[in-house]
């Protein structure tokens, strides 16, 4: 079942966004690693979903010089001001589940992008597999997950997290995705990729989440679509205990 994302009003977004994550130096480390190691061409087309005050594209065009970045927010008040903070890009309003624009023509992006979304949203499957359908063959999808060798959670009433920047129990909630580590593999080889990259680490949730783990992996993958050949190549660099749970969804592939 589809459920419409929730359609965050809290000026949180646009608070901490407008001012964090706005340069190269400002992401995480499993962001930064995972894109130097597929290197983005500076003529790469981009598409963000959830991009917030569109930090990203601007990193992006620091490192990278990549210029030709689209942004999809369903916050009213990011997107206004990611609209001045690169007049030069292209933004979105909108929840990117209903979403019908002349720019998401499937298979169209070279780079598709969900850090910090899709794992906060009501409708996973459906999100990833919409990303998932915007990459064009050649092309990759970046997406961050929190891994568990649990089962995971998937249930806002029982996995959440406050959107609140100074760490107060307080504010819109947003729905915290713990993913199973060798389910969410196992998703991937399902897709038409050809290559699998990932670079994780553990950590505690945040000081705002309420969720059964009390440590979990943080990762982030890119996967890229096949263009010709079944040949798969997988390179993971995560914790011991997560890459031992996803051998047996590795060697079923």
């Amino acid at each position: 079942m589809v459920f419409d994302n929730l359609a965050y009003s809290t000026e949180e977004l646009e608070r901490f966004f407008s001012k964090n994550r706005v340069a190269w130096n400002q992401f995480y480390e499993s962001e930064r690693v995972v894109l130097e190691r597929i290197a983005p061409a500076s003529c790469s087309r981009v598409l963000d979903v959830g991009c917030g005050c569109g930090g990203l594209g601007l990193a992006l065009k620091e490192r990278f010089s990549v210029s030709d970045y689209t942004g999809i927010e369903i916050n009213q008040k990011a997107v206004a001001t990611a609209r001045k903070m690169n007049p030069h890009a292209r933004f979105l309003e909108g929840d990117f589940l209903a979403m019908k624009d002349e720019f998401l023509i499937g298979g169209a992006f070279d780079l598709v992008f969900s850090l910090s979304c899709i794992d906060w949203n009501i409708s996973f499957d459906a999100m990833l597999q919409k990303a998932w359908s915007m990459v064009k063959p050649g092309g990759s999808f970046i997406a961050s997950f929190r891994l568990t060798c649990e089962a995971g959670v998937d249930d806002i009433n029982r996995s959440y997290q406050y959107i609140n920047y100074d760490g107060k129990m307080e504010g819109e909630l947003a729905s915290y995705v713990v993913v199973n580590a060798s389910k969410i593999l196992s998703k991937f080889f399902s897709l038409d990729a050809d290559k699998i990259t990932g670079y994780g680490y553990n950590g505690t949730p945040g000081k705002t989440a309420v969720t059964p783990y009390g440590e979990l992996c943080f990762a982030v993958f890119a996967i890229r679509k096949k263009m010709d050949g079944d040949f798969m190549e997988v390179d993971l660099r995560l914790p011991n205990e997560i890459l031992r749970s996803v051998v047996c969804a590795t060697k079923e592939h």
